[in-house]
């Protein structure tokens, strides 16, 4: 190899350790934390989804891992996202805490010259999934062994090139994860003024409005269908999906859903039920109630259906259904589905305020979608340059000045 590099296999820099096999009555409690596969993705660094309270304070140090450590999840589903053997790095929020590997992950222990944070791109890189792709057991549940992890031989670059190329990349990650953190901030800022405003009712000019039975006078009650157009979602044949981008996006469930608006995977050729750009994506099969917005048309299927406002005040409907809608599967009346029809929702009830509050609430909280929106655009932007950067990166063919 030219420049100093050469061909590599991983486990000659690093091992594999199977995480604890732990016990389920210990979940929930201590001051430990538990991780799980739900702390890895394809996306993401980390994720906290898989982070649990756990009594571990007789557990071996061995099983733990520290800030900087790298996991691997040993198994998935097949029909869940690519996660299989996929890292995630141990965030600086658990600093000072005692955090435990559990068994369906192993950890990565570097004793070696390449540092965490190029094994952690080597491992995001797409030679390394497709590596897996082809080494991977099972069929309902995948795994991978540690050996196979091991086994892995890559391109492996100077010293320079290596900090080099890790240097960019968490560059790259840095920007997306503080954009990332702005559109958290202005969610929480939509959803505090609308609990402030419909929920305590302290809304403008609150001291001067009357109050009927514990709410405002001159506010009603009213069924979802009379605010809003709802469209239930109808999947077509399975024949005219695909993943080429053929027709329009297809959604039909929660796979599908970003933290804020939809992420378009599959197209149909096919398919009556349309909803138009900006539409409130609702699921309607568990986990009910889960909301997302579309940024492209998109075609509708069983599991999710568009509801958008009568008024064109879609700003304030979306907070409206995130707050009625913050526990999953709980529909208005605090029943538990598992579904629910188009009936069902139709006949949600909804107070509904003054006209004149429901546009000022609007025109604030479509500004702030307005602004999520150009964040996470940016950020899809960014991650696609990213992307782009890795393989070429990591395959010498483009280098780091």
């Amino acid at each position: 190899m030219n420049n100093g590099w050469s061909i590599a296999k991983l486990g000659d820099y690093i091992s594999i350790k199977s995480g604890l096999s732990y016990k389920g009555s210990k979940i929930g409690y201590g001051d430990s934390i538990l991780l799980g596969m739900g702390c890895v993705s394809y996306k993401d660094t980390f994720v906290y989804s898989g982070a649990r309270p756990y009594d571990g304070n007789d557990i071996d140090e061995a099983y733990c891992v520290s800030v900087g450590d790298i996991v691997l999840a040993t198994r998935q589903q097949s029909d869940n996202l690519p996660i299989l053997a996929m890292p995630a790095i141990i965030p600086d929020d658990f600093y000072g805490k005692k955090v435990i590997f559990g068994t369906n992950l192993y950890k990565v222990d570097n004793n070696s010259e390449l540092s965490n944070r190029f094994i952690f791109w080597l491992l995001k890189n797409k030679h390394y999934v497709a590596y897996i792709a082809g080494v991977k057991s099972g069929t309902a549940v995948q795994m991978v062994t540690k050996k196979n992890v091991e086994n892995y031989k890559f391109l492996c670059p100077p010293k320079e090139q290596r900090e080099a190329i890790a240097d960019l990349m968490w560059t790259y990650e840095k920007i997306i994860s503080n954009n990332n953190k702005r559109i958290k901030i202005l969610e929480q800022m939509a959803e505090n003024l609308y609990k402030e405003w419909f929920v305590r009712f302290r809304f403008p000019g609150h001291e001067d409005v009357e109050f009927e039975n514990g709410i405002p006078k001159g506010w009603e009650v009213k069924r979802l269908n009379e605010i809003a157009d709802i469209l239930m979602g109808q999947s077509p044949e399975s024949e005219y999906y695909n993943d080429n981008g053929e027709g329009l996006p297809f959604h039909q469930g929660v796979g599908s859903y970003g933290d804020f608006y939809l992420v378009d995977s599959t197209y149909s050729t096919e398919g009556k039920r349309i909803a138009e750009p900006f539409s409130i994506i609702f699921s309607v099969r568990a986990p009910v109630g889960r909301i997302n917005i579309n940024l492209s048309r998109i075609i509708l299927g069983r599991g999710v259906a568009s509801i958008n406002s009568k008024y064109k005040r879609n700003g304030y409907l979306l907070w409206m259904l995130k707050n009625m809608f913050s526990k999953e599967d709980i529909i208005g009346n605090g029943s538990i589905f598992t579904s629910v029809t188009k009936d069902e929702l139709y006949k949600q009830k909804i107070l509904t305020p003054s006209n004149d509050l429901i546009d000022r609430f609007d025109r604030i909280a479509s500004d702030i979608e307005k602004q999520i929106r150009n964040i996470y655009i940016t950020n899809c932007n960014l991650v696609k340059q990213r992307d782009l950067l890795l393989p070429r990166l990591m395959s010498g063919k483009l280098q780091v000045k």
